[in-house]
């Protein structure tokens, strides 16, 4: 359990980087995109070196895998679970915020338009619930 936890770790350290460095590359001029270039690359050198331990050439080099988890299938399932969990915590603050209108200023149009949202999502929910009863 503990590898996967690292492995989790590297993997999603190294995304970040690659995405802030991107985001970096992009937002900045002259001198300062290098900064973003370097981070890409270091994100790079980073996943591949960690990646190199749970290949066949690690057995080439070492004798045997360092890394002996199936690394495609956790970064797969990683990557999903910190997707979910970004937009778990975009929808709050995101309902936080309108709620709060501290930063959003709702019209009358965007409140309709929220509570038919919501409707469509209760009726979507009720008939799941539905489905998962008359399965059973």
């Amino acid at each position: 359990m503990a590898i996967e936890f690292l492995s989790i770790v590297i993997f999603t350290f190294a995304l970040a980087l690659l995405g802030l460095g991107a985001f970096t590359w992009w937002i900045e001029r002259d001198r300062r995109r290098n900064v973003g270039i370097l981070m890409m690359v270091s994100a790079l050198l980073i996943a591949a070196c960690y990646t190199f331990l749970g290949s066949r050439f690690s057995i080439a080099l070492f004798g045997h895998l360092i890394i002996t988890i199936d690394l495609p299938q956790l970064m797969a399932t990683a990557t999903l679970y910190t997707i979910g969990v970004l937009m778990g915590f975009g929808l709050a603050g995101g309902a936080f915020l309108w709620v709060s209108g501290r930063l959003v200023k709702t019209t009358g149009f965007e409140r309709k338009l929220a509570i038919f949202i919501i409707v469509i999502l209760t009726i979507a929910l009720l008939i799941s619930l539905i489905a998962v009863q008359i399965s059973h």
